[in-house]
C-alpha cells in the first residue's frame, strides 16, 4: 500500500534572486569609476603647471594644422 505522505517530487534548488546582487555590483562599479575620475582629475591638476598654457595652445594649433593638411590630402586623392 502506498503512503500518501511520501513525496516523490524532485528536489529543486533555485538559483538567482531578486537582482539585489546585480544592483550591488553595479553600484560598486560606478563608485570605482567615480573614484578613478576624481584621482585622474586631481593628478592632471598637479602634473600640468599653470604656466604651460601657451605650450598647450601651440600644440593644439599644430595638431589642427596637421589634421587640416591630412584632410586636404585625402580630398585631393579622392578627387583624382
Amino acid at each position: 500500500m502506498a503512503n500518501p505522505d511520501n513525496n516523490d517530487a524532485p528536489i529543486v534548488i533555485r538559483q538567482g534572486g531578486n537582482g539585489l546582487g546585480l544592483v550591488i555590483a553595479a553600484l560598486i562599479l560606478v563608485g570605482g569609476a567615480v573614484y578613478v575620475v576624481n584621482v585622474w582629475s586631481t593628478h592632471q591638476k598637479v602634473v600640468v603647471p599653470q604656466g604651460n598654457g601657451q605650450v598647450i595652445k601651440e600644440g593644439v594649433e599644430s595638431l589642427k594644422e596637421s589634421a587640416r593638411q591630412g584632410v586636404e590630402a585625402i580630398k585631393g586623392a579622392a578627387a583624382q
